[in-house]
């Protein structure tokens, strides 16, 4: 039996940057330290490994291919051909060929290492942590094993698991990157700062350039308020692998905090959604002190900062060249995250305001009428429990039935705010309840994020955990509630211990504790409900 490599290219070795860029070195370690094939199907083997190891991965799957022609039960071949099948997308098959490899050879660890890394990168956690347990029962002294297994445990929130099997892999291989970061990050959920930033600059001291690190690095520093330099670091996020944008593409100097007052400005997007409608809270600064500001926006945010802003170029960044004619005498261009390093340096530079974005009126006041119909004299308190973060999904997200004690405040009109597919679990809660929470089908924030925010700026109240539709509510002045979790999920801009929001004045924070999870949120939130009720008008 030829030995089996752990560590393959891309999504094979976790998904992630670091991996990405060291996973050729490592499958060239274990290809050099394996024992030479002699048969037939061997010396195939060695050559897809060689392929493989170089990265050329339609290569070395055709060689594969050829050997399971050959020998259709080789665990060998099965098992390397499902990690490229993962690496190139197709996760379900590839996740089928390893666990057919397991089946034939159970004792491979490798191929369960691998397994519960392709689960873990499509955070199916429970999965991944079955295949790394697997792993060490068969290599008990593996330290990226253990360490994979830390990371898993951390986004599970079972921190003092996570922090043992962490610990465990650094006692076994003190350099290993990837649990030197689990660690910080479980310091920093637990509030040890003092702690957190020691382990981001040693590994600095030996990658100074790593990204991740920068980054990581960066978003505990901003938690904590210390803005300008965490400023600073987040720059870094812009030469993260995953990072989307236009950062290299333009010629244009980048701003530095220059006079703008006779300048042209070109602003890019590099955010999801709901960060995009966060940092466009510094917008007006730009567009009151810049010549002419040209913002390049998300193709369903652009509409939202065309009607805020009538002033600037907006163009929908959507796969269309653009036109060259656009960006002529560009002065400076800038990120839209960049623009806190100079715009938001301390807590006393954020301008008390109440909103920026500008909904349809019209559309917002017929989509009220219409809740209200056969419910007069009620307030519309709109919903949203889940996020659709693609790292931080399930920290960020609860059930609809998490949400049963705000369901059951009387007199209230409660409307689904979440984007998705939500109608049966909506459907189900009404039945269990015995409520009438509407749900409107002709809305769709995934498709018109302009409609969505009529529906949101129709509502007396927002009440949501950290996502789209908190952003959308902060955006447009709506009194809203966001509920924090206290795992990774809190994101930074929320900071540390506050019940207010610098970005958005209408904003309210509940927060979530490490040890009770949502429940202090939600039963905060249901009891302020009640006063709120008692106390506040419809619009």
């Amino acid at each position: 039996m030829v030995s089996h490599i752990a560590h393959l290219p891309a999504a094979a070795a976790g998904g992630v940057g670091r991996d990405v860029r060291r996973s050729c070195r490592a499958i060239a370690h274990v290809v050099r330290n394996m024992s030479r094939p002699v048969s037939t199907t061997g010396s195939m083997l060695e050559q897809a490994m060689a392929l493989h190891r170089q990265g050329d991965l339609p290569a070395a799957e055709k060689q594969y291919r050829a050997i399971l022609t050959l020998q259709p039960d080789n665990p060998d071949a099965l098992h390397l051909l499902g990690t490229i099948r993962a690496d190139l997308g197709n996760a379900d098959e590839g996740i089928a060929l390893i666990e057919r490899a397991l089946r034939l050879f159970p004792a491979l660890p490798d191929a369960h290492y691998n397994l519960g890394n392709i689960h873990r990168r499509h955070r199916r956690m429970k999965a991944a942590e079955h295949h790394f347990r697997q792993a060490l029962k068969l290599q008990p002294a593996n330290a990226r094993t253990l360490g994979n297994l830390g990371g898993v445990l951390t986004q599970l929130e079972r921190y003092d698991d996570a922090e043992r099997y962490t610990q465990d892999a650094l006692r076994l291989d003190p350099k290993l990157v990837e649990a030197r970061l689990n660690l910080a990050a479980l310091h920093d959920i637990r509030g040890r700062f003092a702690d957190t930033i020691p382990l981001y600059d040693a590994i600095l001291g030996e990658f100074p350039k790593d990204a991740e690190t920068h980054y990581m690095r960066a978003l505990t520093i901003l938690l904590r308020g210390r803005l300008e330099e965490g400023w600073e670091e987040f720059r870094w996020r812009l030469e993260r692998p995953q990072t989307r944008g236009f950062h290299g593409l333009f010629k244009f100097p980048y701003w530095r905090g220059e006079s703008l007052q006779d300048k042209r400005i070109l602003v890019w997007t590099e955010q999801g959604p709901g960060d995009e409608l966060l940092i466009g809270t510094m917008l007006p600064d730009v567009v009151s002190v810049a010549k002419q500001v040209v913002l390049i926006a998300s193709e369903r945010i652009a509409p939202l900062f065309a009607r805020a802003f009538p002033s600037v170029k907006v163009i929908a960044a959507d796969n269309t060249p653009l036109d060259p004619t656009l960006l002529t005498d560009v002065g400076f261009q800038a990120s839209l995250s960049e623009l806190g390093r100079w715009l938001r340096p301390t807590f006393q530079a954020f301008p008390k305001t109440e909103g920026y974005l500008k909904a349809d009126h019209d559309l917002a006041a017929a989509l009220r009428l219409n809740y209200l119909r056969d419910r007069p004299g009620t307030r519309l308190v709109g919903l949203s429990w889940q996020s659709r973060n693609p790292d931080l999904e399930a920290e960020k997200s609860m059930s609809l039935a998490n949400l049963a004690d705000i369901l059951r405040t009387p007199g209230l009109t409660f409307v689904n705010l979440q984007y998705g597919d939500c109608a049966a679990e909506i459907a189900g809660v009404n039945r269990d309840l015995g409520i009438s929470m509407i749900h409107d089908p002709t809305i769709d924030p995934l498709r018109d994020l302009t409609r969505f925010a009529a529906q949101t700026a129709a509502m007396d109240l927002i009440i949501s955990v950290s996502n789209t539709t908190v952003h959308m509510g902060g955006a447009l002045g709506r009194p809203t509630w966001a509920m924090i979790p206290a795992n990774r999920g809190r994101m930074w801009y929320w900071f540390l211990n506050r019940e207010d929001s610098p970005w958005y004045g209408s904003v309210r924070l509940f927060r979530g504790t490490t040890d009770m999870g949502w429940k202090p949120a939600v039963e905060r939130v249901a009891a302020e409900l009640a006063r709120w009720r008692d106390l506040s008008t419809p619009q």
